[in-house]
């Protein structure tokens, strides 16, 4: 059995691949360990799998290269990647360099301290816009507080290959590593790791992007829209139920107006929001019956 299997989405990416490869040829000699390299191109620009073919020619046996069908998104190329994957221990890792893979050798070291089940990379600096680690350190500090502790930390993982059978068992209609891993287990460690600066290209995500991400993973992951709505309307009625009091009591003793029309439309707002939420989880279910799949291979060398 392969000792590391190394899963690297592809998208757009030309110039870091064979570095990438070379640093992890490097470690993997360092430490005389067994390995494979997955590259999941993730049907970007053409160039991309041409270096990639260039790749498998010089490197053949250890180096395995995909090309999806369509777009499928990171999750779903590293998801097609683990699921191809042979090793004990599954590494992912992106395709920019911005991560050394000399690096990996520290998740590998906690890994054989702890025998967890799962090791993330956090980056020491965060080296993005300021806006992009506020809405990252906020999700993650959602999680943390209302569902229990989820893991959500970076792309860079050490997986077990229990864990990864886990994964690729798993049935959802939309897939986030992070929050699966989570799912399946709670034995999971943390070390620093060092980031550079993205060596070619710019981030695959604007900052709507992330927005939007972080949308689905509310809606997708947690029932919190749901407690959230339920907690307003809760504190709503009660006020509601003050007001009108308030205004029937305004209405007989002084001989004032009732006024509901405030409230009608309070309950109204309510009652709009409430459904929009509930519509959000009703087309959930709703997706879920097809259970698409989250990648499709166009070809495999």
């Amino acid at each position: 059995m392969i000792d590391f299997s190394f899963v690297i989405p592809v998208y757009n990416s030309i110039d870091t691949l064979e570095p990438t490869y070379k640093g992890i040829n490097d470690l993997m000699q360092k430490t005389q360990t067994s390995f494979e390299v997955i590259f999941v191109e993730d049907n970007g620009i053409k160039e991309s799998w041409r270096r990639l073919l260039e790749l498998k020619k010089t490197y053949p046996n250890q180096v395995t290269i995909i090309k999806l069908t369509k777009n499928f998104g990171q999750n779903g190329a590293t998801l097609c990647g683990i699921s191809e994957a042979n090793g004990k221990y599954i590494v992912t890792l992106d395709d920019d360099l911005q991560v050394n893979p000399s690096e990996i050798e520290k998740l590998i070291v906690k890994q054989k301290e702890t025998n967890t089940d799962v090791v993330f990379g956090n980056y020491k600096e965060e080296t993005q816009h300021y806006l992009r680690n506020l809405g990252s350190q906020l999700i993650k500090k959602l999680f943390n507080k209302l569902e229990g502790g989820a893991n959500v930390g970076s792309s860079v993982r050490l997986i077990s290959s229990a864990m990864a059978k886990n994964i690729n068992r798993h049935s959802q209609d939309h897939i986030f590593l992070n929050q699966i891993l989570s799912w399946y287990t709670y034995d999971v460690q943390f070390v620093e790791i060092d980031r550079n600066h993205r060596k070619e290209g710019r981030s695959g995500y604007s900052l709507f992007d992330l927005l939007r991400i972080s949308f689905r993973l509310l809606f997708l992951y947690t029932s919190i829209p749901l407690k959230f709505m339920l907690a307003i309307c809760i504190v709503s009625s009660i006020t509601s139920l003050a007001l009108a009091g308030y205004y029937i009591y305004q209405h007989f003793a002084l001989g004032h107006g009732l006024g509901f029309l405030s409230l009608v439309v309070i309950a109204i707002s309510l009652i709009l929001a409430s459904n929009s939420v509930m519509g959000i989880y009703i087309n959930r279910l709703y997706n879920s019956r097809f259970q698409k799949p989250h990648f499709s291979i166009k070809i495999k060398m």
